[in-house]
């Protein structure tokens, strides 16, 4: 289950991915773009993909396995001199269920932007039958945030329904954006927000830290996952 819910949504990433304006490769450090490391918990493997577009400051994706465990991440920054909020998806998973999936697309000024009026629909629309508590971190998310643990296909089904269909106002609305200074220092200052509150996550941490070490753990975490503007 895990390798293949990793790849259907890697897949739907990556085809709306394709659609965004004047996208281009970034390069990712090579102590990051490929790591592979042998632990008593099995292969740690990630893997890093990393763009940017009109509009876009980084699109992100990385995917990473350590043994039993399946891991997909995605984030896509917007430029804040472009009135646009944030698109995040995240899995993680076993090779019996999906233990947590969250996606959402998130505000850095408020919920005024007119995507969140389509999203709303959206969100009423899915349901799972065990969703899981925000953190106490996760104030950054929008009332439109999807969490819960997925226990069967259909459930899985579902998510990856929310992701593309989220994907497709959020590519949309990058296509309508146009550069405005107009409250960017405040877009500057709700995506830094969003970076430290993600940076509370203790679990990301305790992972990189027990198997790379503090010094790369806090380069991998500041660099790759959670870059301020």
């Amino acid at each position: 289950m895990a390798r293949e819910i990793i790849n259907n949504l890697a897949d739907i990433i990556r085809d709306h991915q394709d659609t965004l304006p004047n996208l281009e490769e970034l390069d990712v450090k090579d102590k990051f773009k490929e790591v592979y490391k042998e632990t008593e918990d099995g292969n740690l493997v990630i893997e890093n993909d990393m763009h940017m577009c009109t509009g876009l400051r980084k699109v992100h994706m990385e995917i990473a396995s350590l043994g039993p465990l399946d891991i997909l991440h995605c984030i896509w920054y917007p430029d804040p001199e472009f009135d646009l909020p944030i698109f995040g998806a995240d899995i993680v998973a076993n090779k019996k269920i999906v233990t947590a999936a969250i996606t959402d697309i998130s505000p850095v000024d408020g919920l005024d932007h007119p995507i969140y009026e389509d999203i709303e629909g959206i969100s009423q629309y899915y349901s799972f039958k065990h969703n899981r508590e925000i953190p106490t971190w996760g104030t950054i998310f929008s009332p439109y945030s999807k969490f819960a643990r997925l226990d069967d296909s259909k459930e899985i089904d579902k998510f990856s329904g929310v992701v593309n269909e989220y994907l497709d106002l959020f590519v949309g609305a990058v296509w309508k954006s146009t550069m405005n200074y107009n409250r960017a220092d405040e877009r500057y200052e709700g995506q830094i927000e969003y970076c430290e509150k993600q940076k509370k996550n203790d679990k990301t941490r305790k992972i990189l830290e027990k198997y790379f070490g503090e010094k790369w753990a806090d380069d991998y975490i500041n660099e790759v996952l959670f870059d301020e503007p």
